[in-house]
C-alpha cells in the first residue's frame, strides 16, 4: 500500500550526473568563451577603424593620381 522512500537512490543518480565533466574540460570551455569574445569583439571595433584607414588612402591616392596625371599633361603639351 505504501511506497518505500526512494531520496537516496534520486541523491545519488544526481551525484553521478554532476561529475560527467571534469574541471579541466570546465575551464577549456571558460577559456575558449573568453577568446571568442575577445575575437568578435576586436572584429566589431576594428573594421570600422580599418574602413576609415583605407578610404583615407583611397582618397590620398586618387588625389596625388590627379596630380601626377595634370603635370604629365602640362608637360606633354608644352
Amino acid at each position: 500500500m505504501f511506497t518505500p522512500n526512494n531520496t537516496e537512490e534520486k541523491e545519488i543518480e544526481t551525484n553521478k550526473n554532476q561529475n560527467l565533466i571534469d574541471p579541466l574540460t570546465i575551464w577549456l570551455i571558460r577559456i575558449s568563451s573568453i577568446l571568442i569574445i575577445i575575437f568578435f569583439t576586436g572584429i566589431i571595433i576594428g573594421l570600422p577603424l580599418i574602413i576609415a584607414l583605407t578610404k583615407s588612402q583611397l582618397q590620398n591616392i586618387i588625389l596625388n593620381s590627379k596630380d601626377s596625371l595634370k603635370a604629365f599633361i602640362e608637360i606633354y603639351l608644352n
